[in-house]
């Protein structure tokens, strides 16, 4: 719609509100004849009369009335259009592709992009939901802007890195593994113990796997799940994971005699492309995302 036209729809609008032409100029610091001109230049566009002259006021005609309605509508329209394309300018971003590991997307990273699409209802976001090694390798292709996840056991890194929390992660079993003596698992007992880890984890904290004779690494969060529940094996994985079904009773949390510690902790990093600075919007996410002490 051209410029021309817009400003004919606005006043043909005041002087339908206003009840003549002089006070729709006076309204718009118009003189009365730019009104009667719009008026009449709408007029020839549309091909019928939008007011009835032969009164002492302007008098909308049925058809004129019509378009009053239809007018107010798309003006209103035109108003939201104009707003959101001003705040288009002023973002940094129209589209962010993020990664986020399964394994960290706890409910405060939910309540985070939540916050987010509140804050920058006009960006749109695109999300990932891969292994670490997967989001690494996405990163540094830059096929995506920004990832989340368990990138501290890789051996190098060609991206930019900051570290983001801690979780707390134990160890699970099915109540009735191995006739239910999952507690104080020795030495010995490893030669006949399967243990579930959803990844090729090198973090020191994990000697249980250095020591285990069976290890199943299953990428899926829900099949590690299965196995565990179906006494395939013991896995380890965060708390906000195995929570649900420690309520419920279809896990018990599993301990090792060589082994004191009741929790073990995973650190969450951010990456992103190597040698490029986030955008705002981006600085806001890892800023929100490393406020976050533990999970």
């Amino acid at each position: 719609m051209m410029k021309s036209q817009v400003d004919n729809l606005i006043m043909f609008i005041s002087a339908a509100e206003k009840g003549s032409f002089s006070a729709a100029a006076k309204e718009m610091k118009k003189s009365q004849a730019s009104i009667s001109i719009a008026i009449q230049n709408l007029e020839i566009d549309f091909g019928f009369e939008l007011f009835n002259r032969n009164k002492k006021y302007p008098v909308l005609t049925e058809k004129g009335e019509k378009l009053f309605k239809n007018t107010k509508l798309m003006m209103s329209q035109y108003d939201e259009f104009i707003s959101q394309s001003r705040e288009i300018e002023e973002i940094s971003d129209v589209k962010i592709r993020i990664g986020i590991d399964p394994l960290v997307c706890s409910e405060k990273i939910t309540k985070i992009l939540c916050e987010f699409s509140e804050l920058y209802p006009l960006v749109d976001l695109y999300i990932i939901q891969q292994n670490s090694k997967q989001l690494y390798n996405e990163v540094v292709e830059n096929k995506i802007d920004f990832a989340v996840g368990l990138f501290s056991g890789l051996e190098t890194l060609n991206c930019e890195f900051a570290s983001a929390f801690h979780m707390q992660s134990s160890w699970v079993a099915s109540p009735d593994y191995k006739g239910g003596h999952i507690s104080n698992v020795n030495l010995t007992d490893m030669d006949n113990t399967r243990l579930l880890t959803p990844i090729d984890l090198k973090y020191p904290a994990m000697s249980e796997l250095s020591v285990a004779s069976h290890v199943w690494y299953v990428e899926d969060i829900h099949t590690i799940l299965s196995f565990c529940r179906n006494s395939v094996g013991i896995c380890n994985l965060p708390n906000f994971v195995t929570k649900h079904d420690l309520n419920e009773g279809r896990l018990s949390k599993a301990s090792f005699a060589f082994n004191q510690l009741n929790n073990e902790h995973w650190v969450a990093s951010i990456i992103w492309p190597k040698n490029e600075n986030l955008s705002p919007l981006l600085n806001w996410m890892r800023d929100k995302i490393s406020s976050i002490d533990f999970i």
